[in-house]
């Protein structure tokens, strides 16, 4: 299954975090962190969904701070999208090499 994950910068400076275009989180302008465990839980990790991330800044408000949580976020699903590959090449070595 295909998630697409996008960041928006709003005009309040805060960013919202979407999965498919529903809403998962919100980091707040005044306390710019997520923990792992938020990010893990904003993607919704599961072996065979393939990730992508893009952002949008209309407001056209600290670019930066949205280009950092954008490529932190590519970087985190680059390496999910690879455990993803990996584990179903796994699955299919196994089902092919299986002896009955």
């Amino acid at each position: 299954m295909e998630k697409a994950i996008k960041l928006m910068m709003c005009s309040d400076k805060t960013i919202k975090a979407f999965v498919n275009d529903e809403e998962k989180h919100t980091i707040e302008a005044q306390n710019r962190s997520i923990s792992a465990d938020k990010i893990y839980e904003v993607i919704g990790f599961e072996i065979g969904n393939r990730y992508t991330v893009c952002s949008e800044n209309t407001a056209n408000v600290d670019a930066q701070v949205l280009e950092f949580f954008t490529e932190l976020l590519k970087d985190i699903v680059e390496k999910v999208n690879a455990i993803g590959e990996t584990a179903e090449t796994e699955d299919v070595i196994e089902s092919n090499s299986s002896f009955d």
